[in-house]
């Protein structure tokens, strides 16, 4: 409830069934430890903390880094998580390539089209590949082009890193909002793709 999460969801993010988390909460199953140390870690991603003293509780820290070679598939299901449901989402990305993207992160990324979530990407001149509608794209010189995204949304900016095994997300309301400035300053002067 606290991250509005349904079971499938769980399921989904923790990579188990739906009906192995519904036997779990009707308490018909005895789940193994690697079961529950999934559950564990789906929940803290998407912002829950365990927590001894007064049980669970959402993360409120301003930093926060996800590791591991699927940490950007979950921070995009995290995105979706976050502003599904919610009128004039948006999210923002800087130096996106389609062209190197894998078919999980264009399937996450079709999952908030899906829901109605606005996305803006910039990408390099010399782009080829758009799994999106082309409006939605702007291109600018490959010179300043390095393919380590930066991703805006709400407070949020984050970045993959280069290794794609790192991705770092600040809340900062300050942060998101000049990097938004400088993404629509960007954009309106950026080359739009041609058909």
């Amino acid at each position: 409830m606290l991250i509005d999460w349904e079971a499938k969801d769980l399921a989904r993010t923790a990579q188990l069934s739906p009906e192995t988390i519904f036997k779990i909460e009707r308490g018909t199953a005895n789940p193994k430890p690697d079961t529950m140390e999934r559950i564990v870690r789906a929940l803290h991603n998407g912002g829950v903390v365990f927590d001894g003293e007064r049980g669970i509780r959402l993360v409120l820290e301003d930093y926060r880094v996800l590791e591991g070679g699927d940490c950007y598939l979950r921070f995009l299901d995290e995105i979706y998580h976050t502003l599904r449901g919610k009128n004039g989402a948006e999210v923002l990305s800087i130096c996106t390539d389609d062209a190197v993207s894998p078919t999980e992160v264009t399937q996450a990324i079709q999952r908030w089209h899906d829901e109605g979530i606005k996305c803006r990407f910039l990408s390099h001149d010399k782009t080829k590949k758009f799994d999106f509608p082309l409006q939605e794209y702007r291109l600018i010189p490959t010179k300043f082009f390095k393919n380590s995204v930066i991703v805006i949304y709400e407070d949020n900016a984050a970045i993959l890193r280069s290794s794609n095994e790192t991705v770092i997300v600040i809340r900062d309301q300050d942060l998101a909002s000049m990097l938004r400035g400088l993404f629509e300053l960007v954009w309106s002067i950026a080359k739009g793709v041609d058909k």
